[in-house]
């Protein structure tokens, strides 16, 4: 007799499954059903487990987070900070750009609601203070916290507004994309390490 999937493992095929849809279609589209039918439950399962939609789209979130801090985090401390700021960046565009779905879920405005969110928030502050904690151990910008934080937004903010744009389609005028993209972290990252 077959065993019957525990609580945790029936949450993460239903998140897999939302994750799989994703690919194509956008967060606020995506069917609930359309996820019960792929994961093979009832239409009834995502809501036992997740509660709701938003609930259910904060897992995926949560996993794309999760994946993306792993990768921001296993670049090499050892190596110069503008390189391991270039790494970084790198490592961002390559998880936003391969996994576009999930990567506009987190991104989206469907979690502003913190107090719900939590988590979310918690994550998307340890993926920003990685980035700002590499900028301190530079010293090039001093260690003032208003200055750091700065310095780290300004340099996510240049990383989100490109991926955001090149998934819509809406970067152009570089011979490549992958030039383009290579110009914008090189100044980003002389930005966020300019001296004050």
């Amino acid at each position: 007799m077959p065993t019957k999937p525990s609580h945790d493992d029936s949450r993460a095929h239903l998140v897999g499954c939302a994750l799989e849809l994703l690919h194509r279609d956008h967060p606020e589209d995506l069917s609930i059903r359309e996820v019960s039918r792929r994961a093979g439950v009832s239409s009834g399962a995502p809501y036992h487990h997740f509660g709701d939609k938003p609930g259910l789209l904060a897992a995926c979130a949560r996993v794309g987070w999760e994946e993306l801090i792993e990768r921001l985090e296993a670049v090499d401390e050892e190596l110069a900070i503008e390189v391991q700021l270039t790494r970084c960046a790198q490592v961002y565009f390559d998880y936003a750009f391969a996994n576009a779905g999930c990567y506009r879920l987190m991104m989206s405005r469907l979690f502003y609601d913190v107090e719900r969110f939590v988590e979310l928030d918690e994550l998307r502050a340890r993926a920003m203070g990685g980035i700002i904690d590499r900028i301190a151990r530079s010293g090039a910008v001093g260690r003032e916290p208003a200055v750091l934080k700065a310095r780290g937004l300004g340099l996510w903010s240049a990383l989100h507004g490109y991926a955001i744009l090149r998934l819509d389609g809406s970067v152009k005028g570089m011979p490549t994309p992958a030039r383009q993209r290579d110009d914008l972290v090189a100044l980003a990252v002389r930005m966020a390490l300019l001296s004050p």
